[in-house]
């Protein structure tokens, strides 16, 4: 019996130890490590908020003198006054440069004496005649009544002698014809008599009044070739080029004097065509000029030019400096122009902006202690901040650091939030104006 008992204890034993091995077998072992937990990454954030931002443009361009002109002979001759010099301040209207022609001056005083006459014959015209002449011409008409009525008795006795032949046959002709040439000089008389009474017709006043403007042209031709002699300013300006002295031959379409007007200068520039849309007149602008460093002017559109330089692919535009500036034709001017100003902006650090493959853009925003990956589009962007079109909302908390290889939904630390060690703050290197994670868009950066 005892030695069944030893033995049935022996067997509970064994059994025992073998379902304990079991256990102990199926247990975890525990890793001295598994004490310290790995935390989550450290990120810094800012708040997207709403700003007033302006899109602008780096351009170049230069000053030039709308009103410019290079004044060309028409008349040759020798030139007697251009007494000019470049720099010289001229004003419209002032003699230029005046051609000798003589000839033009004898033609001018002949169309004046042609006009006088024509004049004056009109004015006699319009007058009529004189009372002595009528009383003449009465005078000469009672004078050829009084031949005529003694041609007529002689010529009675005459015939009525021939008839008794006391006379010669050509006795009664030629008393005949004294007659006839009597009643002819009566008949003019009375004709003039009546055309001094009646006085001048409608055509014979036409006709004279042509006469008058006939000459009136031809005195207009002459002074117009005599005053292409003299050249005058179109306007006030400045006398930039001379090219003939007193003394030189002139020829017709060779240059004489070339001036510019100072108040016509604009800046003139170029804008690519992709912004070429958006010019209009009395957009803003700032102008700085190499020729006077350290200077910056205001200044606005004057003139959109309405077509597209077709090889250069490019809008020309003119602007007006509104300030007080010492400006030249030629010089060089560096613009920025503010395309447009687009209020209550979404703008976030352009740190905070990431790449992705098949060129989407997305930021991080902090949601609940996560990171949230937002696909998003960009507007007009500056140096180191960009507006948000679409997908961050104002007061969101964007990462601009430490997201280099963030996951969406990835539990994040937020540093400037806590007080962390230098050594656990995020790195920032590759952050800045070369960071090859920003986009980079557009032509205005």
């Amino acid at each position: 019996m005892k030695k069944k008992v030893i033995a049935g204890i022996l067997c509970s034993l064994v059994a025992a130890g073998g379902i304990w091995a079991i256990i102990g077998a199926q247990a975890p072992q525990q890793n001295p490590n598994n004490g310290k937990q790995k935390k989550p990454p450290l990120v810094e954030v800012v708040s997207a908020d709403k700003k007033l931002i302006d899109s602008t443009l780096q351009l170049t361009g230069e000053t030039v003198a709308t009103d410019s002109v290079v004044i060309k002979a028409t008349k040759e001759g020798p030139i007697n006054y251009c007494p000019w010099r470049e720099g010289d301040k001229v004003s419209a209207g002032e003699k230029l440069v005046e051609i000798d022609r003589e000839v033009h001056r004898a033609e001018v005083q002949t169309a004046r004496s042609k006009l006088k006459r024509a004049e004056a014959e009109l004015a006699d015209l319009r007058a009529g005649t004189r009372p002595e002449e009528i009383d003449q011409a009465r005078a000469n008409v009672r004078k050829w009544r009084a031949t005529l009525e003694e041609a007529r008795t002689d010529y009675e006795r005459q015939k009525e002698l021939r008839t008794k032949d006391f006379t010669s046959q050509q006795t009664v002709d030629r008393a005949r014809e004294r007659l006839d040439v009597a009643k002819a000089e009566l008949a003019n008389a009375e004709g003039k008599l009546r055309m001094m009474e009646a006085g001048p017709t409608g055509t014979e006043l036409a006709v004279q009044e042509a006469a008058v403007q006939e000459a009136s042209s031809g005195l207009a031709l002459a002074e117009a070739h005599l005053d292409e002699c003299v050249i005058t300013a179109p306007f006030n300006g400045v006398i930039t080029e001379v090219h003939v002295r007193p003394g030189d031959l002139a020829v017709p379409r060779s240059p004489l004097v070339g001036m510019y007007d100072p108040a016509s200068l604009v800046v003139r520039f170029s804008v690519p065509e992709k912004h070429s849309s958006a010019m209009r007149q009395g957009l803003e602008l700032t102008v700085t000029l190499d020729s006077q460093p350290g200077q910056t002017f205001s200044g606005r559109v004057s003139r959109v030019y309405p077509q597209l330089n077709s090889p250069l692919r490019t809008r020309t535009v003119e602007a007006s400096v509104e300030e007080e500036a010492d400006l030249m034709p030629n010089q060089f001017a560096r613009l920025t122009l503010n395309v447009e100003s687009v209020p209550n902006a979404i703008m976030i650090p352009r740190e905070a902006v990431v790449e992705t493959g098949g060129k989407r853009i997305v930021a991080f925003v902090v949601s609940d202690g996560r990171a949230e990956r937002r696909t998003i589009e960009l507007g007009v962007e500056r140096e180191r901040v960009v507006q948000v079109t679409n997908g961050i909302d104002e007061g969101d908390r964007v990462i601009v650091a430490g997201n280099e290889n963030l996951k969406d939904g990835a539990s994040v630390r937020i540093a400037n939030t806590e007080k962390d060690s230098d050594a656990e703050r995020p790195s920032s290197e590759g952050v800045g104006a070369g960071d090859k994670r920003s986009t980079k868009r557009g032509e205005n950066q």
